[in-house]
């Protein structure tokens, strides 16, 4: 092999190598144009399902929030009520145990009376 042979496949390999370097830097482009679409066009949309998404689990979120404090409220006017209810009762209690004791009162005031009588009549 002399010098001519050995410098023409040296040329022959390196075109092969620069055809394939530049097959190879066509579709690193490729991928990159790919990539680039995917983002530009894809991802938005893809974001905003996602957004939509979240807005719709806020919205059920915010709802469930509001029944909560729905049935909070009932239960405390429930309360309030059942309160107000135990009050009356335990005021109506202590009215009649005073008519009660009045009335014992009364009796024992007239028994006392009766006493007084008949001292004063000598019986």
């Amino acid at each position: 092999m002399n010098c001519d042979q050995i410098k023409g496949y040296w040329m022959k390999i390196k075109g092969k190598v620069q055809q394939q370097w530049g097959e190879m830097n066509k579709l690193m482009k490729m991928t990159v144009a790919f990539i680039t679409f995917v983002f530009i066009i894809v991802a938005p949309n893809s974001y905003s399902q996602s957004a939509v998404q979240r807005m719709d689990d806020a919205e059920t979120r915010a709802d469930r929030l509001e029944e909560k404090a729905d049935q909070i409220r009932e239960a405390d006017e429930a309360a309030k009520e059942a309160v107000e209810k135990r009050r009356e009762n335990q005021a109506d209690q202590m009215e009649d145990r005073a008519d009660q004791l009045r009335e014992s009162v009364e009796d024992e005031a007239d028994r006392i009376e009766d006493r007084a009588d008949k001292i004063r009549d000598g019986s």
